[in-house]
């Protein structure tokens, strides 16, 4: 993640920024003198004499006599005005030069001056932090971040505050910065940004927050589906203490659906996990795809892999021949969960309708009082009805599920698949 980070190149707070500089957009000589005369001052008369032939030479382009008169001006200074406005005209000078380290000196020696007016002395923070920033001196860089960022509560400041500490692996501090930007920004009516997400996915690796990088993997998964987003999902969830093996088979055929997998110890704990819950003819379709992208190998019939392929044909075929009387006494008991593994067998073989018809049987009231996992039930019927296209009926179905805490992900996910 360092190396992704480096990629960037500088933060936004940064960019542009030699730019602003050259074109003397940040503190112009003609405005100096303007807010200086406002204030009903003068200046020492040898301080003047220099600095009107400083603000010409500028605007000619003859930034070093700029620079020098102005360096004259600053050395007869009697008084802060003098220094103040001298200060200013330098600054003006070395922003033209496109000296970043010059300009960010004087700036620091006009901070020192206590007649700065607060609203000038508060809008040099940002140049400084981006300046320090731009030449890796990251200790005058964060003093300035925060204080651009406390001064003007701006999502920026973080954002170069968190720049900052991620450059020098910093991830205590850096997650810290980063969520204060991403409150800023959603109190502006903006969700977090895909970038943001990653630094803070990987800083909760680094230190260890397991909580809080689930929640961030969850959101990119949803707001940015990718598969490797997923399997980083997928991988949290499957070292959970108190995982849900129904609800992580749902988010295995979340991921199997978007063509996410690929991992092969991923495709075989899926298939051990749909031969578990009696959906061997879906386990077979899993390993014929698996096999198809050469992530399922079997060495020997003996091995794991080889196991699980003789297990998932032989039982699928099983079921395939039984499947009519499996329905008919499905039908004849009044039992809904007996409805429901006929769903599951449907579902596997790839008939959607009769699993459709099969779920709402066995979820009917007069049956889901014997089902064992109502909310695994509705996850299914969902799944049904995605495959048929019938998004609303999914849309219900996954609904339903979600109000059990153990399918709440599961659900979460398929919902937003909508």
């Amino acid at each position: 993640m360092a190396k992704w980070y480096a990629r960037l190149g500088m933060p936004a707070a940064v960019a542009g920024l030699a730019f602003a500089l050259a074109a003397g957009a940040l503190a112009p000589a003609t405005a100096a003198f303007a807010a200086e005369k406002e204030k009903k001052q003068s200046l020492t008369e040898d301080v003047a004499k220099k600095l009107q032939p400083a603000q010409d030479a500028g605007n000619k382009g003859d930034l070093d006599n700029c620079v020098k008169l102005s360096q004259e001006a600053l050395a007869a200074s009697k008084k802060p005005y003098d220094k103040e406005t001298s200060l200013k005209i330098l600054r003006w000078c070395y922003g033209k030069k496109n000296d970043l380290p010059s300009y960010a000196d004087t700036t620091e020696q006009l901070l020192d001056i206590e007649t700065l007016p607060q609203d000038e002395r508060v809008s040099s923070y940002k140049p400084l932090a981006q300046i320090y920033y731009q030449q890796k001196n990251f200790e005058k860089a964060e003093k300035y971040a925060k204080l651009w960022g406390t001064s003007s509560n701006s999502s920026e400041a973080y954002h170069l505050l968190m720049a900052i500490y991620y450059s020098q692996q910093d991830c205590q501090n850096a997650v810290v910065a980063q969520e204060k930007e991403n409150e800023i920004e959603k109190a502006a009516g903006h969700e977090a940004t895909e970038q943001s997400l990653k630094i803070l996915n990987s800083c909760y690796y680094k230190i260890g927050n397991k909580e809080r990088r689930e929640a961030v993997m969850e959101e990119l998964v949803k707001r940015f589906p990718k598969p490797d987003y997923y399997t980083d999902l997928l991988q949290i969830y499957q070292t959970e203490d108190k995982q849900d093996k129904k609800a992580l088979l749902e988010i295995y055929r979340y991921g199997f659906e978007r063509e996410w997998i690929s991992r092969e110890s991923i495709f075989a704990e899926f298939v051990a996990d749909l031969l578990d819950a009696g959906a061997p003819a879906e386990a077979a379709k899993v390993i014929d795809y698996a096999t198809g992208k050469g992530a399922f190998p079997v060495i020997a019939a003996t091995d794991r892999n080889g196991r699980l392929k003789a297990k998932a044909a032989q039982q699928a075929a099983e079921d395939r021949k039984s499947i009519a009387q499996f329905d008919k006494d499905a039908r004849a008991k009044q039992n809904g969960e007996a409805d429901v593994s006929l769903g599951l067998a449907y579902l596997g073989l790839g008939d959607n309708d009769k699993a459709v018809e099969a779920f709402q049987r066995g979820l009917s009231p007069e049956r889901v009082g014997k089902v064992k996992r109502a909310d695994d039930a509705q996850m299914m019927l969902g799944i049904a009805y995605k495959r048929l296209g019938k998004v609303d009926e999914a849309k219900k179905a996954f609904t339903a599920a979600q109000q059990s805490p153990a399918m709440a992900k599961a659900a979460a996910l398929w919902l937003q698949s909508l």
